[in-house]
């Protein structure tokens, strides 16, 4: 087997993930006001220094760990649905599944911690321009995905993938503060209708008969 050499790019990527991983962990215990970067670089083993070449400051390593985040959940949806002909309705106990299962991996520190920086962001303008394109990035990827299986299926629904993709982040960001506040409360049977609800509504067409007045 052929060992790839570690080329200058290679170790910046390999410092970069080592300090992404440190600073979910710094985060995860002491929060984002809480969290400093020397504990992330410690934690990593290098220098303060290796975080400011590889982030501008907290706000961007916070906002990079929450991309990588994202781009995992993402990534899991996508394997969810590529490679089978069924339509997204048949896969609602494989999300189910996911969202128990990212659930329990994470718990509620990513729910906490994204709620404590959007408050951060709420007073700070710098922050609220960074977050608000995040958010925009990632409702642009939901939308994609939406507009393929639309376009897989044939589905012409009346909300545009935009609009869908805004719904289905609200709502699932709306589920994560429920569960921690109130675990018991997003329980199985809870998320099953959630997926089924969250079906209908991204497949059901907008041209649907008007019923017959008496």
């Amino acid at each position: 087997m052929a060992i790839e050499p570690l080329t200058p790019e290679r170790r910046r990527q390999q410092t970069r993930e080592y300090l992404l991983e440190a600073a979910g962990q710094v985060f995860a215990e002491r929060g984002f006001h809480g969290a400093s970067l020397d504990e992330v670089a410690a934690l990593a083993g290098f220098t303060k220094g290796a975080v400011y070449s590889n982030f501008k400051n907290k706000e961007d390593l916070f906002l990079a760990l929450l991309e990588a985040h994202y781009q995992r959940e993402l990534a899991a949806v996508r394997a969810t649905l590529e490679g089978t002909d069924d339509p997204p309705e048949a896969h609602l106990s494989e999300f189910v599944t996911l969202i128990r299962d990212q659930a329990e991996t994470l718990g509620d520190s990513w729910t906490m911690l994204y709620e404590e920086f959007c408050l951060y962001a709420m007073r700070n303008p710098s922050a609220r321009e960074k977050l608000a394109a995040f958010d925009d990035l990632d409702i642009a990827s939901v939308a994609e995905i939406i507009a393929v299986e639309r376009k897989r299926y044939a589905m012409v629904p009346k909300e545009s993938p935009e609009q869908a993709a805004r719904i289905v982040v609200a709502l699932m960001r709306g589920v994560s503060l429920m569960r921690a506040i109130n675990p018991d409360a997003v329980d199985q049977p809870f998320l099953e209708a959630l997926m089924a609800f969250m079906a209908r509504a991204m497949t059901t067409s907008g041209d649907q008969a008007t019923p017959a007045e008496d």
